[in-house]
């Protein structure tokens, strides 16, 4: 069964008039549910009620439902989110940027990459999210916090985005909607291990989005042990970002977790130089946040400000990622698949 979540707005039109309704209903429905946050068809007021018993019985709106919220010291927001049709989990976060927000967003139930220094995979994998599931996670954080805007997206949840890679890219038509969430298309990153044929189609399909590449080493040896189901080298990497960059016009952004005495030397940094001026490109360090299932360590602040100097220093575009929500582990590489009673009554 498909929920109103899974469908685009012509999809719903479509879907309106194959079963005997007027197609501006479908434009009313989604506006009551992305825009004013309805969560049942009963506070639609403006639908008959006919339409309205039809709609219940044949077009569920939502798959998922918040079970539980944690609030970090930073006022971040780390929700687990049941999903309904099977009763898995997934987390998602909610980051307070000032008078704006960003969503932190996951594709997939778990995560068959196995990065070995991220939880995501830690328990193994169990399927992708639906198109709605996905969306959803965006849309309980905008009805929780309706006077505080949604401005960016960033796919950097639990899961390999690029491995659910067409209900990730029906996800991001749906939140990117002028008539609904209207979250602008060059607000929404989406961060890839290097899938590098899903990079190529990426830049046909998604052109005005934002690509990260998690990087984190700077030979395919140490890649390799650091992410063992690495799909990809560094050079097949590049040869695909080269010809994202040619269809695009859009700087990549590299990111880079530190490791203390793993891939945070100034050798590493030398070689991490190479890289990145080979497209144009930005690079996001990450000081290691700690996960209880290996004993990697962060450098500490002083040597992850030396290694960032030095990249500085030698004309790249360099950012240190601000730590956010680690105190109840919602930052990055610390959401993880849990199990739970199930809660859901949808």
């Amino acid at each position: 069964m498909l929920f109103l979540t899974d469908y685009t707005l012509p999809e719903l039109e479509k879907w309106f008039v194959d079963n005997g309704m007027q197609k501006f209903r479908a434009r009313q429905v989604w506006e009551w549910f992305y825009v004013r946050g309805a969560d049942s068809y009963e506070k639609m007021t403006n639908l008959p009620k006919n339409v309205r018993a039809l709609l219940l019985k044949k077009l569920p709106l939502i798959q998922t439902k918040v079970q539980e919220i944690k609030t970090a010291a930073d006022d971040s927001e780390k929700r687990l989110i049941e999903l309904c049709s099977d009763n898995d989990f997934v987390e998602s976060v909610w980051i307070p940027m000032g008078s704006h927000a960003t969503v932190c967003v996951s594709t997939q139930v778990g995560c068959p990459i196995g990065c070995s220094f991220c939880a995501s995979g830690s328990e193994g994998f169990e399927r992708n999210l639906t198109t709605g599931e996905i969306v959803e996670q965006v849309w309980h954080s905008s009805i929780a916090h309706s006077r505080r805007g949604i401005k960016n997206l960033v796919f950097m949840g639990m899961g390999e985005p690029f491995l659910n890679y067409k209900n990730l890219v029906k996800a991001i038509k749906i939140l990117n909607n002028e008539n609904g969430l209207k979250i602008g298309a060059r607000r929404m990153t989406i961060s890839t291990v290097g899938i590098v044929n899903r990079i190529v189609d990426f830049g046909k399909d998604v052109p005005q989005s934002n690509l990260a590449i998690s990087l984190h080493a700077t030979n395919d040896t140490l890649r390799k042990q650091l992410i063992p189901n690495c799909p990809s080298t560094i050079d097949d990497l590049i040869s695909a970002l080269s010809e994202y960059f040619k269809m695009t016009h859009r700087k990549i952004t590299y990111e880079y977790v530190l490791l203390k005495d793993i891939n945070d030397s100034l050798e590493h940094a030398v070689e991490l130089v190479k890289i990145i001026k080979k497209v144009p490109s930005k690079i996001n360090l990450i000081e290691y946040n700690k996960v209880n299932f290996n004993d990697y360590e962060s450098p500490g602040r002083k040597a992850v400000k030396n290694f960032s100097n030095y990249l500085y220093r030698k004309g790249i575009d360099v950012a240190v990622r601000r730590k956010k929500g680690d105190d109840i582990n919602a930052a990055c590489g610390q959401l993880r698949k849990v199990s739970r009673t199930s809660q859901c009554d949808i």
